[in-house]
This record gives structure tokens, C-alpha cells and sequence, in this order.
């Protein structure tokens, strides 16, 4: 069995806190129009949000904005996921059928 046939498992990965999770997403600095809105949101929710923008020194509406950023590339990524999963047999049978002429290409460059 090689390397190629066995699949990732990411469930082995530890979890992040709410500010190593958000940090890419909360120097996101966008431009453009803003909407305002009025959300209601559980008191417990509140206080994490709260407690993530003071930690970060980011407002809580910023706070928001990087959720809410973060959870859509996380739904492109299991949608880019997905799409590779499903082609993964097709994938690993093209690597093994085409790994000797790339040996051979390679073995024929000048490093």
C-alpha cells in the first residue's frame, strides 16, 4: 500500500481556540458599503463573542464578521472536499498508471 492509497484523516488534528481559529479572518480589513443590522443571539453566545473581541482588541461586530467568514470558506472547503472524495478511486488509478513515465521524465532531468 502506498501513501497515495490511503486517505487524510484530519479528525486527528487538535482544535483551535476562537482566536487562533478567527486570527486570519479578524485582520480581514474589507472596504466597501456596510449593512447594519439588528440580530438577537443567546446570552451565552454573546459573552464568547464579548470575550474573543476583548482578547483581540477587535469590535464585536468584527468579531461577527469573522465568524461568519471563517464558516463559509468552511462550507466551500467540505464542498471542494466533497468533490474531490468522489473522484479519489479515479485520482489514486491515474497516479499508479502514469508514475512511470513521470519516474522516467524525472529521471531525465538535469537537477
Amino acid at each position: 500500500m502506498t501513501q497515495y492509497d490511503q486517505r487524510p484523516d484530519h479528525r486527528s488534528e487538535p482544535l483551535p481556540t476562537a482566536r487562533d481559529a478567527l486570527g486570519p479572518y479578524l485582520a480581514s480589513r474589507e472596504t466597501g458599503p456596510i449593512t447594519k443590522l439588528s440580530i438577537s443571539l443567546p446570552e451565552p453566545l454573546m459573552a464568547a463573542v464579548r470575550e474573543v473581541a476583548d482578547s483581540t482588541g477587535v469590535s464585536v461586530s468584527g468579531v461577527i464578521a469573522a465568524s461568519l467568514r471563517r464558516l463559509l470558506d468552511e462550507v466551500e472547503q467540505a464542498r471542494i472536499d466533497r468533490a474531490l472524495d468522489e473522484d479519489w478511486e479515479e485520482n489514486v488509478a491515474w497516479a499508479k498508471a502514469t508514475a512511470p513515465v513521470h519516474a522516467r521524465l524525472l529521471a531525465d532531468i538535469e537537477w
